[in-house]
């Protein structure tokens, strides 16, 4: 008798780096997350429907990263990055001729790359995203979205920028899965309620995604466990392993700690153990992995080699360490409430063989002990909603999200909170500019357009989290002040169409080349929101 069931949600997210740099940082984000995590997900999950299956895996493709991965451009750069790590896995066989244990995992990174890229040909045709949309046609996967470029959705002042960054959303999602998304995962989970701000209403977030026909999102714990309920349909009180509604109908599930902890503590969490793959020592030479975590004391230089067979065992372990949590929570909860709960466990995406590479296998384990227990189910939230929504109790929540200290200081903090300014005036600017040109010709809304992109990419949340956490400083810095300058030189163009010396063709030319995201966007969504 099943007990209840497991809501895994990955949510996938790079932001916008073409030609905006490669390394450290820039393009090769998005190709070290094709190598390791994109791409090897899209080969396991082909394996588990082969086997009959089924994961009911929730993933988040932001729209942002759908962009990048529809990029022509960023796939033939994919191409040239692997023929790159090829070459260098080729030369370090050779290198280590007489080092049996280096040239083994020389061998072993050879086979995985040439694998990877010959799936991403073979398998998938170089389309990431339409693999991803059969999986989802073939009920593997549901698909969910993000803010259109991961932008902090609370913190900006104008409800134009929060319904432009939702309902493109929408449009990105129709645009490569071919269907309305149910869910979305908030940018940093960050929610905030309805608010009185100037004298003036303030729709909570949870308005503009049910303005948006979504119907689901995901907070971090305690975004649940300190709401208030509204109207009470079960005993369950407030449980992050249940589902509620909100006043304004949109279903809202908590991440529960339990098996988070799992993963993520770095304490006791699985991607610390001693004998997975040290992300952070490379090879000097090659820039290849060699080494495992050994002790998280150990200096760099003094790790020692990766055991590849070893790992493996200890993936077997974690695998099933995690299956024994998962069931004696739902054990408990459908023992005390006479309900299936459902288990709430959403990661970054990219964790999964990028920072741990064993994740991958992880995963895997994970779906077939889950496929022959008998008291543990997999199933995707919507799946969940349509089955139980009816005993949902409605709540009323508080501001949070899932960053250090629970609410929004990451991201808004007296070391970076100066790019916040920026951004209001930048909306309102745009929004002073749409209202005076109701009907741009070609020219003008060729101009327009470019505008908004710069200003969601300058939007993004991925700025001040880099800011916050020093990681790639002042890369973030500069992408912040790039996108800003090129939207005040379109700004300025847009000010006086008539002067048209305020910026030539070829410039504009240069910066659509640069942020040529979503090509077909609505200029429209910008507008003041009345």
């Amino acid at each position: 008798m099943s007990f209840g069931y497991f809501g895994l949600v990955l949510h996938g997210h790079i932001p916008w780096c073409k030609r905006s740099g490669t390394w450290p940082a820039g393009e090769e984000w998005v190709f070290e997350a094709m190598l390791e995590t994109y791409i090897p997900v899209l080969n396991l999950l082909r394996d588990l429907k082969e086997r009959n299956i089924k994961t009911a895996l929730t993933i988040n493709i932001t729209p942002i990263l759908a962009e990048l991965l529809a990029d022509d451009y960023m796939k033939q750069r994919f191409t040239e990055y692997m023929d790159s790590l090829i070459s260098r896995a080729k030369n370090d066989i050779k290198r280590f001729e007489s080092d049996r244990k280096r040239k083994d995992i020389a061998e072993f990174h050879l086979q995985n790359f040439e694998y990877v890229l010959d799936t991403f040909y073979q398998n998938y045709y170089r389309d990431i995203l339409g693999s991803f949309k059969w999986l989802q046609d073939v009920n593997m996967i549901e698909l969910i979205t993000c803010g259109a470029t991961h932008g902090f959705l609370p913190l900006f002042e104008s409800d134009s920028a929060i319904f432009s960054q939702i309902q493109l959303a929408v449009d990105t999602h129709k645009k490569y899965f071919g269907r309305e998304p149910k869910g979305i995962w908030l940018p940093e989970c960050a929610y905030r309620p309805k608010e009185f701000k100037e004298g003036k209403v303030r729709e909570s977030i949870d308005y503009w995604l049910n303005n948006s026909d979504i119907q689901y999102f995901f907070v971090d714990s305690h975004g649940i466990l300190d709401a208030v309920l509204i109207e009470q349909n079960n005993d369950i009180g407030l449980n992050t392993n249940f589902g509620y509604t909100l006043e304004t109908g949109v279903s809202v599930f908590g991440r529960n700690k339990d098996t988070s902890k799992q993963v993520w503590d770095s304490k006791i969490g699985y991607p610390g153990n001693e004998y997975y793959r040290e992300f952070h020592r490379k090879d000097h030479e090659s820039g290849l992995h060699y080494w495992r975590i050994t002790d998280k004391t150990t200096e760099k230089e003094n790790k020692k080699l990766y055991e590849i067979a070893i790992a493996q065992e200890r993936v077997e372990e974690h695998a099933n360490h995690f299956i024994s949590v998962l069931h004696n929570e739902l054990k408990v909860f459908k023992s005390k409430f006479n309900t299936k709960g459902i288990i709430i466990s959403p990661y970054d995406f990219e964790l999964y063989g990028h920072w741990w590479m064993e994740g991958i296998n992880w995963l895997k384990k994970i779906f077939e002990l889950i496929h022959t227990h008998e008291n543990i189910e997999m199933m995707t939230i919507s799946e969940y909603i349509s089955k139980y929504r009816d005993e949902f109790s409605i709540i009323r929540m508080g501001e949070s999200s899932w960053g250090e200290g629970g609410h929004f200081q990451v991201w808004k903090n007296p070391d970076h909170g100066w790019i916040w300014p920026y951004i209001k005036s930048s909306i309102k600017e745009l929004e002073k500019i749409l209202e005076v040109n109701p009907n741009p010709n070609d020219w003008e809304q060729r101009i327009l357009k470019q505008a908004t992109r710069e200003l969601l990419l300058m939007e993004g949340s991925d700025w001040p989290f880099l800011l916050y956490t020093k990681q790639a400083k002042e890369y973030a810095n500069q992408r912040f002040h790039h996108h800003h300058q090129r939207f005040n030189k379109l700004l300025w163009a847009a000010k006086n169409f008539n002067e048209k010396e305020r910026i030539a063709l070829q410039e504009l030319e240069e910066i659509e080349s640069i942020d040529s995201c979503f090509q077909d966007i609505n200029t429209d969504y910008f507008k003041k929101q009345l």
